[in-house]
């Protein structure tokens, strides 16, 4: 068993794909594990691999940017007209949750040799800063993910359990070093990617652009940290930061829609790039949201989705909620990012933030963060701590409603946080945006009567740790419930 798990640590070190001196140029030719660790040319080449991570399916490519949606009350299987992927987590049943367990085995266990081999090895430090600053940014993404899915919020402890995630800092190159760690605290692990994020902010500049963890970037992610962890002052003071040097677009009313057809939004603060080489068609995020032709990314117009007769790719199997669509003002730019289609001759809401314009299908590059929330983020951080950093917090309401082609509203926090979910719908956010405030989730009245998954008693808040890591590793305690 130990051994079995000595390979599953060092997935993705055998195929590791050789790049230039710098991130731009894609992987190409395979090299030996050994030459990857040798050299930063070789290090690179790793890191390359950690930044795929982030696309999988179960990650960013699909998962983290629908099931977030799904599981709450954002979106619902079309009902009788769906093909039954994620059904289970639509009405959240027993086990049905997102799993990023396996990031153990392959983003943190490589992300921790390319820190180890770039601290180690010789070379000018202005190069080994961008491998390591990227570095610790990439882990802290990876930690702050698996700690939202496993452990309870840090402000919302249920019943003093604290448990967090195992933090593990130190590669496991050799079967020697494997080890079976315990979970870390919440607060221990949100402490340490405080650490990791810092720390890439003081060594990293922003040369690299919105594909790559920057110091804007790590800016960003850090505001959001911090707002998750009740950190209010610090929040804005980030956010602020990474409005300030984002090189994003805010886009205009008239651009609005379109931004999201675009290869690259021009908001991206990061990008999570999507090649023909790294799509899988049948799983990626468009195929679940909308049915449309081959031809769509050529032509882009709107008898695309209306023609019933004409044969389309994508399942089409998710529609917004009622109650999602109620809240839309008359007027609000954003309801544009939702069109009607013909499934089966039945006419449905389809979700347009990811069907494509760049003339192939399944190719959009996916923002992980947008400039939009920056400002979100501040308006909600500086509510909530009475200050006005960078801007008001009314001021900052205004510039997303006044950008949607709404008016002013007194700002409140009831105010924000549905300009929040209206803003990052179908984005991956609603699950996580209500779990980070102790709230019960609301299930939509289209799947019938659903109980909310209530937040102090319903152990489905929290992801179950994989049977097989439980039974391998004694100091692993399992979720509640589970």
């Amino acid at each position: 068993m130990k051994k079995y798990l000595y390979i599953l640590i060092l997935t993705g070190l055998v195929g590791i794909s050789g790049c230039k001196k710098t991130l731009e140029t894609a992987p190409r030719d395979t090299i030996a594990a050994a030459d990857a660790l040798s050299s930063l040319t070789g290090v690179n080449s790793l890191l390359n691999t950690v930044y795929s991570n982030l696309r999988g399916t179960g990650y960013y490519g699909q998962s983290f940017k629908i099931n977030p949606d799904i599981m709450a009350d954002n979106i619902y299987p079309i009902p009788g007209l769906n093909s039954n992927r994620l059904i289970t987590n639509s009405v959240n049943a027993a086990g049905a949750h997102m799993s990023l367990w396996g990031l153990y085995t392959s983003g943190i266990n490589q992300v921790n040799l390319v820190i180890e081999a770039t601290t180690n090895l010789a070379g000018a430090q202005a190069d080994k800063n961008k491998i390591l600053g990227q570095a610790y940014g990439l882990r802290a993404l990876f930690y702050w993910d698996l700690v939202k899915l496993y452990g309870y919020n840090p402000q919302f402890i249920v019943n003093g359990f604290d448990k967090g995630v195992p933090l593990v800092l130190k590669p496991t190159p050799t079967l020697a070093a494997v080890t079976f760690p315990a979970r870390n605290t919440v607060d221990e692990v949100y402490k340490q990617i405080e650490l990791d994020l810092l720390a890439a902010e003081s060594i990293l500049d922003n040369a690299a652009g919105n594909r790559y963890i920057t110091k804007t970037v790590a800016q960003a992610i850090l505001s959001k940290v911090y707002l998750y962890w009740g950190k209010y002052s610090q929040a804005a003071t980030y956010a602020d930061k990474a409005i300030a040097a984002a090189g994003s677009t805010f886009v205009s009313n008239a651009a609005y829609t379109s931004s999201f057809y675009a290869d690259n939004n021009p908001e991206a603060i990061l990008n999570i790039v999507i090649t023909s080489e790294q799509s899988n068609i049948n799983e990626s995020l468009q195929s679940y949201y909308a049915q449309f032709p081959a031809d769509y990314g050529k032509r882009q117009d709107q008898t695309a989705f209306d023609n019933n007769s004409e044969p389309k790719v994508g399942y089409g199997d998710f529609t917004p909620t009622p109650e999602l669509l109620a809240l839309y003002e008359t007027g609000d730019i954003r309801r544009g990012t939702i069109t009607t289609g013909k499934k089966s001759n039945v006419t449905v809401n389809y979700v347009r933030k990811w069907v494509p314009t760049n003339g192939v299908n399944f190719l959009q590059n996916i923002p992980l963060l947008r400039v939009s929330e920056l400002y979100l983020i501040r308006a909600e951080a500086n509510f909530r701590a009475g200050s006005a950093i960078g801007a008001t917090a009314q001021s900052d309401l205004d510039k997303i409603r006044i950008r949607a082609g709404l008016g002013s509203v007194p700002v409140s926090i009831a105010a924000i946080l549905k300009e929040r979910r209206i803003e990052l719908a179908f984005e991956g956010d609603r699950w996580f945006d209500l779990v980070r405030l102790g709230l019960d989730v609301p299930k939509s009245t289209a799947l019938g009567t659903i109980a909310p998954i209530a937040y102090n008693t319903d152990y489905r808040i929290l992801a179950p740790i994989p049977q097989a890591d439980l039974s391998v590793n004694p100091n692993l305690v399992k979720n509640p419930g589970y």
